[in-house]
């Protein structure tokens, strides 16, 4: 039995998904908040639900007990300052208590899903980052990377003391999801609205499958590559490149208008202490402005030369997320 948390979330839909189309090959325990979330329906009586946070060390312990595997994939992302407080109990506290829990369980194996965010991204790098990259100090660092990069040690701590560990650092994920409203599929929903402008910067992306499969394959080719991390980024890409392939993926006019740094810190500082004000979350942030505004590259390569894994195209999975938007949030929204 494998435990898993973060199952109503971006990537743990799409694991339950996976889990489905390869026949149900073991049973899953999911530790959720909201057992009745939309995105768990068709699972009902397939799956076992535990209601529960990960902040509740005690039931953790149950949550764990008799797993074979946990496979850790709740996160708190977000880039507001008002959220560092419970980014820290979610990624950090949380991760802690789970590591706990399992080591005190007798979880044999333990899967977290870290970000690349918890690499670090040293100032003036020209180099590709990869796994050996060490967390450093930079005013491109996000406190959501800083707390993954903690729960990092977490898991690492739990391998020192007998866990079997296997760490993942996705890149942005990008796919479909039943909400378009923020992370990714927000990108879909905002350039088929008809958004101007795009971020200078550039990043590493890959597609939510992909990151669905590697998760799969580590399990499947236990002990192979384990006590080990993965960046799992499939192409460097612009951002404008990224915005481009979505619209014409959507038959919509791409972006245009550059935002310069300067220019997209300031408007971020601005969301920032408009959001305080009014009291709702800010639609962009210094730490936002900063990172998109950047120019870095991931090399994902080490999990292609463990395992016999290959990377899906960036265009095919924008092209095959256009198709699932085209035809749910476009098909009801008016153009």
């Amino acid at each position: 039995m494998w435990a898993v948390t973060g199952a109503t979330g971006f990537v743990g839909y799409h694991f339950l998904a996976e889990w489905k189309r390869r026949g149900k090959p073991v049973p899953l325990r999911l530790l959720v908040r909201t057992p009745n979330h939309p995105t768990l329906q068709p699972y009902i009586g397939e799956v076992e639900i535990q209601q529960s946070a990960l902040q509740d060390a005690h039931a953790l312990f149950g949550f764990c007990s008799g797993a074979e595997a946990v496979i850790h994939l709740a996160a708190t992302i977000s880039f507001s300052p008002r959220a560092r407080a419970w980014m820290h109990q979610t990624n950090v506290e949380g991760t802690r208590n789970l590591v706990n829990a399992a080591l005190e369980a007798g979880v044999r194996r333990f899967v977290y899903l870290s970000s690349i965010a918890a690499l670090s991204r040293p100032a003036g790098s020209s180099e590709p980052l990869n796994e050996d990259t060490l967390w450093e100090e930079s005013p491109y660092n996000t406190y959501y990377g800083y707390t993954k990069y903690l729960g990092e040690k977490e898991v690492w701590r739990g391998g020192e003391e007998g866990l079997s560990i296997l760490i993942f650092n996705p890149g942005i994920i990008l796919g479909p999801y039943p909400s378009w409203e923020k992370g990714s599929p927000a990108f879909f929903r905002m350039i088929w609205g008809g958004l101007p402008f795009y971020p200078v910067g550039s990043s590493g992306f890959v597609g939510v499958s992909d990151v669905v499969r590697a998760i799969f394959m580590g399990m499947e080719l236990h002990p192979t590559g384990w006590g080990k991390r993965y960046i799992l980024v499939a192409e460097n890409r612009t951002y404008k490149e990224i915005f481009e392939a979505i619209a014409q993926a959507l038959g919509r006019r791409p972006p245009r208008l550059p935002i310069p740094r300067r220019m997209a810190v300031g408007f971020g500082w601005l969301m920032e202490h408009l959001g305080r004000a009014l009291g709702l979350p800010a639609a962009a942030t210094r730490e936002t402005a900063r990172t998109s505004s950047a120019h870095f590259t991931y090399n994902g390569s080490r999990i292609t030369q463990t395992w016999p894994f290959v990377y899906t195209p960036l265009r095919e999975v924008i092209e095959e997320t256009a198709k699932v938007f085209l035809s749910t949030y476009a098909g009801t929204a008016k153009r």
